[in-house]
């Protein structure tokens, strides 16, 4: 609005603005109605182009024509073999607004490469968020990755009963998800996101103590630490203990994860980095939207499979940071050989010890087992046998693992004029949704909490007061009350001061008189000479500055002969 008056000179109203824009978007994508009739051909077409793919088209009265769209759930075969061949098992599922003209909810699932990188596996747009579609996109997801866990077999270790892993679910806790997991994935690995947890429970205990220990608790990776941090909360507040000991710790602390995700992640960020990444394509019609998310994770996948070339070495370049910045702490461990591949490692600064084995890649604090690289004590223990540092780096981090997640490529799909055709009833638009408030267009709404503690301190603003009665909450012009004595001392006008004005009299000196018993000071004054008047311009003579009294009583009675002008009358 700001730009086009700018530009035009022209006051437009904030509708006319909202409605030239909606005109916009239709010339530039299309009617939004108009593509939710051909959902059928672009399910097929991402079949036949792209094989084994899963596309889910759900529709309400498909027995009455003409139905009315519902949900639509999109899994590409590259995606899903990519997950299975080289991704950690754990997935981050989570949900965003579409701002169309039709808005919903944009379900997705991310995965982390062995970069540490985001990997989108699956997507769906649902009318609503709530337990019975999480259940219908989670149960779709979980039938896709075990249609491809028997040709593609990942590097986890097997568990005892012989059954591969199960896939780690890290979520916000949002509504109707954990009803869906217990009914989906009853015996899955839940983590709960730890900044979500942490919005929620410093609406009640606020404080930076309370941050401190929260913090240290989910980050403990040993069992000891964690109850040291619980105790620092309870002594805290009792309440507040028992908030964070209602949850279960096997969720967000580190010391309770299972070892099979080979990830130590706390935070859901690849699914908010994605929905940050998608966030230009939530306001484009149905069909726009799915093609752009599609060539987005095809553009993708095809970047990084060209950026292996640059990769040197074992490991992956952000797992050589991390050794890096843990060597650091080498310096400050001592070690101890207990047997050939057995170590006591003491830590200097903390004065903490620990075991370490090289032969199970096991250590005392239990990081090398929760994520797969080695710790500062196994870092000692290493560098002291002079062994090879990416010998004992989990295969999740090798480049090889890391080239066969973007391996499966993706084919190429011709333009909507080009799909094949369905004979189905074609779909209606559903039925619009007024969601609840006017969601931001730059940037994503922020829960309670979230980003206070980086807000800056504003101060408060000074009272009004009234200028009749001296009251504050109210001005002048609408006072009622009687108007206040006016104090006796003149009031200031306030301001910058004035320059002082030039005299418009001539100086008076004061007169002093000195007492009858002190002898004067000076001699009687001479008879003045008679000197030859000059004419000078009438103008006032500048006062002159007398510093002391002797100078005052000269000035009276003494004339000099050599002035220029005679005496002031």
């Amino acid at each position: 609005m700001k730009r086009a008056k700018r530009v035009t000179g022209v006051e437009l109203g904030y509708y006319k603005c909202y409605n030239a824009r909606l005109i916009a978007m239709q010339m530039i994508h299309g009617d939004s109605a108009e593509e939710y009739k051909r959902v059928w051909d672009y399910a097929k077409a991402i079949r036949m182009h792209n094989p084994g793919s899963t596309v889910v088209v759900k529709v309400v009265g498909i027995d009455n024509p003409p139905p009315l769209f519902q949900r639509m759930y999109i899994c590409l075969q590259p995606c899903k073999e990519g997950f299975m061949a080289g991704c950690r098992p754990i997935l981050g599922v989570d949900g965003c607004h579409l701002r169309g003209s039709y808005p919903g909810i944009c379900l997705t699932a991310v995965g982390k490469d062995g970069n540490n990188n985001i990997f989108p596996v699956a997507w769906a747009v649902v009318e609503v968020e709530n337990a019975d579609t999480w259940a219908w996109f989670l149960d779709l997801l979980v039938k896709d990755l075990d249609s491809v866990k028997d040709s593609l077999t990942w590097v986890h270790e097997k568990e005892e009963e012989g059954e591969a892993d199960k896939v780690t679910y890290m979520s916000d806790r949002q509504k109707g998800l954990l009803d869906a997991f217990n009914k989906v994935v009853p015996n899955a690995e839940i983590r709960f996101c730890c900044r979500h947890i942490w919005a929620n429970f410093k609406l009640k205990f606020p404080g930076e103590l309370y941050r401190e220990c929260f913090w240290k608790a989910a980050r403990s990776s040993t069992k000891w630490h964690f109850d040291s941090q619980m105790e620092s909360i309870k002594l805290l507040s009792v309440e507040a203990y028992k908030y964070l000991n209602g949850i279960p710790p096997c969720h967000w602390s580190r010391h309770a994860f299972s070892t099979k995700s080979k990830s130590g992640m706390l935070l859901n960020n690849c699914c908010e980095s994605f929905n940050n990444v998608i966030r230009d394509a939530r306001s484009k019609p149905i069909l726009s939207m799915m093609e752009w998310l599609r060539r987005y994770v095809m553009k993708r996948c095809c970047a990084k499979r060209n950026g292996l070339k640059k990769f040197e070495g074992v490991v992956m370049p952000s797992v050589v940071k991390m050794i890096d910045r843990a060597s650091d702490e080498v310096s400050k461990c001592d070690v101890t050989q207990a047997d050939v591949h057995e170590f006591e490692v003491d830590h200097i600064s903390t004065g903490e010890s620990y075991v370490v084995n090289l032969v199970e890649k096991r250590c005392g604090c239990y990081r090398w087992e929760l994520m797969g690289i080695p710790c500062y004590h196994a870092l000692a223990c290493i560098v002291k046998q002079r062994l090879n540092v990416e010998d004992f780096v989990h295969q999740a981090y090798h480049v090889s693992t890391y080239a066969r997640t973007y391996a499966p490529a993706f084919h190429p799909m011709p333009g909507k004029h080009q799909w094949p055709t369905v004979n189905l009833a074609q779909p209606l638009p559903p039925p619009f949704r007024k969601m609840p408030g006017r969601p931001k267009g730059n940037k994503r709404i922020k829960e309670k909490g979230e980003g206070e503690e980086r807000e800056l301190v504003i101060r408060t603003k000074k009272a009004n007061k009234c200028g009749n009665c001296g009251g504050t909450g109210h001005f002048k012009k609408t006072c009622k009350n009687p108007p206040m004595t006016p104090p006796n001392a003149p009031k200031s006008k306030g301001g910058r001061p004035r320059k002082r004005p030039l005299a418009t009299a001539l100086y008076t000196a004061p007169t002093v008189v000195a007492p009858a018993n002190v002898p004067p000071l000076i001699s009687a004054p001479a008879a003045p000479c008679k000197t030859k008047k000059k004419s000078t311009p009438t103008s006032i003579p500048k006062p002159k500055k007398h510093k002391s009294i002797v100078d005052v009583l000269s000035s009276q009675t003494n004339t000099s002969c050599n002035s220029k002008t005679g005496p002031v009358a």
